[in-house]
């Protein structure tokens, strides 16, 4: 695939991704799990979001380069520096709708929605071989160092980042549940069936 068509597809899963940050963000129910993670630093620490949200990144892409650096490369770079601006054209679209004035039923409905943005996004990155998400660089470096399932490895990352940051006062709810209980297996069965459109 060429490297034109692939920094297009990133920014496309990239912008799925940020569209599931907004609708976890406005629907109010908790969010994903580094995002507790982070919360919960903040409160605990006082440093912005932002800047633990780019200390993390640089760990786990310094942590992937280090485990298995076939899985960085150009698109995980412009994943990393587009994700911010993405979430805010995202928001101007997911702001409007004030989910957080909508029924309980809307909001879960919002928060399925946004899990299916993760999942679809992160699978199609997985697909590009100019890198993938960082996360997602650093999950299949310890996959490729344990031998262990990408479900498996991702289901133990979860946990470990929810645990912490609700453990530091990072808030949760129903939505990061969902979060923690499905990403990694629906995640792996949307590049599944990727592989069989592709």
């Amino acid at each position: 695939m060429r490297l034109h068509k692939e920094i297009l597809l990133c920014l496309s899963a990239t912008f799925c991704v940020a569209t599931g940050i907004c609708l976890y963000t406005d629907c109010q129910l908790g969010g994903d799990s580094i995002t507790v993670f982070l919360d919960g630093m903040n409160k605990k620490t006082g440093l912005s979001i932002s800047l633990i949200d780019q200390l993390l990144v640089v760990f786990m892409f310094l942590t992937a380069y280090l485990m298995n650096k076939h899985n960085i490369g150009v698109c995980t770079i412009i994943h990393t520096v587009t994700i911010g601006i993405l979430i805010m054209f995202a928001s101007m679209f997911i702001s409007p709708l004030e989910l957080t004035k909508q029924s309980f039923l809307v909001r879960c409905l919002g928060v399925l929605l946004a899990e299916l943005c993760f999942a679809f996004g992160f699978a199609l990155m997985q697909k590009l071989s100019s890198g993938m998400a960082t996360a997602d660089a650093f999950i299949y470096g310890v996959v490729d160092k344990t031998h262990l399932s990408y479900i498996k490895i991702h289901f133990i990352f979860d946990v470990v980042y929810f645990i912490i940051g609700y453990l530091l006062g990072g808030m949760i709810g129903i939505g990061s549940i969902v979060y923690v209980l499905t990403s990694g297996w629906l995640t792996f069965q949307i590049k599944q069936w990727i592989d069989k459109v592709i």
